[in-house]
């Protein structure tokens, strides 16, 4: 990264990660599943899915787990409120957590 050039200081470091070793589709895949996320409690969408994905066993394999959690099949899924107003979502060893619609998380236990 060029430090004079400013269209880099732009790009969300986390954003840079995830792009990381994808080829232009994949990264187009990204964009566009990239939209269907929430940022919830961190500063960008970006950074909310490295953590995740680290966190459930996806390390530095984003577009598989983004792939999983916008396939999560919510049909015969048990739903429970959150205190904070998301939505879990749980079927067999997998579980989602929406806002608003939008995707927090997604794992497997």
């Amino acid at each position: 990264m060029n430090p004079n050039n400013f269209d880099d200081l732009a790009i969300d470091p986390y954003q840079q990660i995830l792009f990381q070793g994808y080829s232009d589709r994949e990264v187009a895949e990204i964009q566009t599943l990239l939209q269907k996320w929430h940022k919830a409690t961190y500063p960008s969408i970006a950074n909310s899915i490295v953590d995740h994905a680290n966190r459930h066993g996806f390390q530095e394999d984003y577009l598989k787990y983004l792939r999983k959690a916008n396939n999560f099949n919510k049909k015969g899924a048990r739903k429970t409120k959150l205190l904070n107003g998301a939505l879990r979502w749980n079927k067999g060893t997998e579980f989602l957590i929406e806002r608003d619609n939008r995707i927090i998380s997604y794992g497997e236990n």
